[in-house]
């Protein structure tokens, strides 16, 4: 970890982070001032210094820290700011509007101030390398992996909420799935969730940033963050394609992996979601009309030039004895499978119970199925988007 920064005159709490800490810090910290700050490069240095995170706090008038916070998100983009401020009504959402990256209350213990200062510096480090020359604006700085499938009940759900649990585990806190089946969603249900705010509050936001997205976030308690599809149906028709685009281009940029669950088909939701991704995972069932209809969403997609560079292809119940083989199979939908998921009533115990197999069954083996799609995803360096979205407006002409 690089250099933290704290602006509080509070030396008990900055003893207190040191030995969090302690002996990895290796004097990367140090406690200034803000008070006889003339100007930022005064608490953090010029442009290209060491500091990563910055610590608001405690002790700082609130009004002040979050000024602060926006100043730092305007000049200097490339460093995480926390507050640390007892919570209150309130706080988050302003902490967040103003550029704060998370508020951490000032008696947190020693392994909560190693995960919000370490989050903190993630973020940056991300932050850094987009901001940088070579990095193509619109890119996205984590993974976005959709999950698709023509036929309703191939697995989608399931699919995506192993796998978000599977890649939480290898990187805690840095994973999101996004329910995009706004109209009958359920992956709230699938991890036992009861969301305060969903997706629907995002899209009735005055506008689509980051503090929006983030109040609307709900977490796991195994590290995983869960922006839920709406409550009724009737809510999804406020969402447009430019809100969804918008919010994945944000969380894009805050959390390492973002997991999205489509609907059946190619919706408009879908294929915006299609077209901001890395990672295509196409989900198929051991029958003929299945096998088919993906071959025809693929083909499609490749007219509308939205295959992103790398795609994965699980086969659902592939143990099924149903007249198909596997290699007739790939020859249909002309992908090599990857991931094979056998039948397990496990897998729908661990929807109804709210517990996904990997997490309620992991030495199973369809747990160790999906176990091999969560090395696969996390194995393989991020890439740009596909450029769909240019030859689609360029075809258009």
């Amino acid at each position: 970890m690089n250099r933290i920064i704290l602006t509080t005159d509070d030396a008990a709490f900055e003893q207190r982070v040191r030995d969090a800490f302690q002996p990895s810090l290796n004097g990367d910290l140090r406690r200034v001032d803000y008070m006889t700050a003339q100007s930022l490069e005064d608490l953090v240095g010029e442009k290209g210094s060491a500091t990563e995170v910055v610590a608001l706090g405690p002790g700082i008038d609130i009004d002040i820290a979050l000024n602060l916070a926006q100043r730092f998100d305007i000049e200097r983009p490339e460093i995480s700011v926390l507050l640390v401020a007892p919570g209150s009504p309130g706080l988050l959402e302003r902490a967040l509007r103003a550029g704060v990256r998370d508020v951490l209350a000032p008696d947190a213990d020693a392994v909560e101030l190693v995960r919000m200062f370490d989050r903190a510096a993630d973020v940056a480090q991300r932050r850094r390398s987009a901001l940088g020359p070579d990095v193509v604006a619109d890119s996205p700085t984590g993974k976005v992996i959709t999950v698709v499938s023509p036929k309703g009940g191939s697995g989608k759900t399931t699919t995506c909420t192993n796998l978000a649990l599977g890649l939480a585990a290898l990187a805690p806190g840095e994973v999101v799935l996004v329910d995009l089946d706004l109209q009958f969603g359920d992956v709230a249900s699938a991890l036992q969730l009861d969301p305060e705010a969903t997706m629907a509050d995002v899209a009735r936001a005055s506008s689509v940033d980051p503090a929006a997205v983030k109040v609307a976030l709900t977490s796991h308690q195994m590290g995983l963050f869960v922006l839920c599809a709406p409550e009724s149906p009737a809510e999804a028709e406020e969402i447009t394609a430019g809100q969804i685009a918008r919010t994945l281009q944000v969380l894009a940029d805050e959390f390492r992996y973002v997991i999205v669950d489509t609907d059946a088909g190619l919706s408009e939701h879908a294929l915006t979601a299609i077209e901001h991704s890395t990672d295509l995972i196409c989900v198929c069932s051991m029958d003929v009309p299945s096998v088919r209809a993906l071959h025809k969403e693929l083909l499609a997609l490749e007219q509308l030039g939205l295959v992103p560079g790398r795609k994965h292809f699980l086969l659902n119940r592939a143990d099924a004895r149903v007249g198909l083989a596997a290699s007739d199979i790939e020859a249909t939908v002309q992908l090599p499978i990857d991931v094979s998921v056998p039948s397990s009533r496990a897998v729908p115990l661990s929807l109804n119970q709210g517990s996904p197999v990997i997490q309620s069954d992991p030495r199973s083996p369809v747990a160790r199925q999906f176990m091999s799609l969560v090395k696969r995803v996390a194995d393989e360096p991020a890439t740009t988007r596909n450029a769909g979205f240019l030859r689609r407006r360029k075809d258009a002409r």
